[in-house]
């Protein structure tokens, strides 16, 4: 299947403007989706796409407006680390809760709480006019109702993984694609997965991510693959020390959104999230990474 008809009019439209530092009006970056508790040792970690690509999308130069669901009295806590972006959440009874473990197969997640989905009318407060909303889902919060709700005549980027799992009667994540995913798919400008949201089934991959208008397969420090208009080509990784795994998807995700918005150039805007996510992956301090002059100068 084809990219949406409507592609063209949700286009990247060429700006030839910096949009960190230039001096008209910042960008909004709309993104939807579970924030997580990632569960590390004895202790635990604010995660899950909406957490980091917002993160990111702050550092890069947007006012960020995100929809989520999480326990009431983990709020105050996640604005405290996320000064300046606007979080829009209904409390839940629980924040959904992962554990990544990480071996030499790879890694194991298992999930020890869910919040309740998102739904349409979680969207009602949010603003009218974005230019870039990202759907970025953990565990099937999204459906196609709230996806049809936010998405309409906007810049769609989407990281799929969410729709992707599913978990087992012991709380293992395991790849089984939601039925929404492939008009998720269809709906986006441009959509981003990872051949381990697959278990290696790049034929799969290659397929959905067709439906959009731009598709990119990452495979970790391997060739990243991508699509623009039936278009595919390769771009090579250069290997980093990897010291910060989680999240590295999501800050790549994010470069290419708010890049490729305001360019229109899909090589250079890949290339140039390629180097935001490797700077990511081996920085010595992720926590400062993302508000850092480094990222903000790029």
């Amino acid at each position: 299947m084809r990219a949406r008809s409507a592609a063209s009019s949700l286009a990247p439209k060429p700006s030839g403007i910096d949009l960190r530092s230039a001096g008209h009006k910042r960008p909004l970056y709309l993104c939807a989706g579970h924030v997580t508790r990632d569960l590390e040792g004895s202790g635990w970690s604010f995660g899950g796409p909406v957490y980091f690509s917002s993160r990111t999308a702050t550092a890069l130069g947007c006012d960020v407006v995100a929809i989520t669901r999480l326990a009431g009295s983990d709020l105050p806590l996640l604005k405290q680390k996320t000064p300046g972006i606007e979080w829009l959440s209904k409390p839940a009874g629980v924040t959904t809760t992962f554990e990544n473990i990480y071996g030499s197969a790879g890694r194991t997640q298992r999930v020890h709480a869910q919040a309740p989905r998102l739904a349409v009318r979680d969207a009602g407060a949010v603003p009218l006019h974005p230019r870039i909303v990202h759907i970025a889902p953990v565990l099937r919060e999204i459906g196609a109702a709230f996806l049809g709700k936010l998405a309409a005549n906007r810049f769609v980027g989407l990281t799929a993984q969410g729709l992707l799992r599913s978990v087992n009667c012991d709380g293992v994540v395991s790849v089984a694609v939601d039925r929404s995913a492939p008009v998720a798919f269809q709906i986006a400008d441009v959509s981003i997965v990872s051949v381990e949201d697959f278990d290696g089934d790049v034929a799969q991959a290659r397929d959905l991510l067709a439906r959009s208008r731009v598709g990119v397969l990452t495979d970790g420090h391997r060739v990243i693959h991508a699509q623009e208009e039936g278009r595919w080509f390769e771009l090579p990784v250069v290997p980093q020390p990897i010291r910060n795994p989680t999240g590295t998807g999501d800050v790549f995700a994010t470069a290419l959104f708010v890049r490729y918005e305001a360019t229109g150039n899909l090589e250079r805007s890949l290339e140039f999230a390629a180097t935001i996510a490797a700077d990511w992956i081996s920085a010595k301090d992720a926590g400062l990474f993302v508000t850092s002059s480094h990222v903000k100068g790029q």
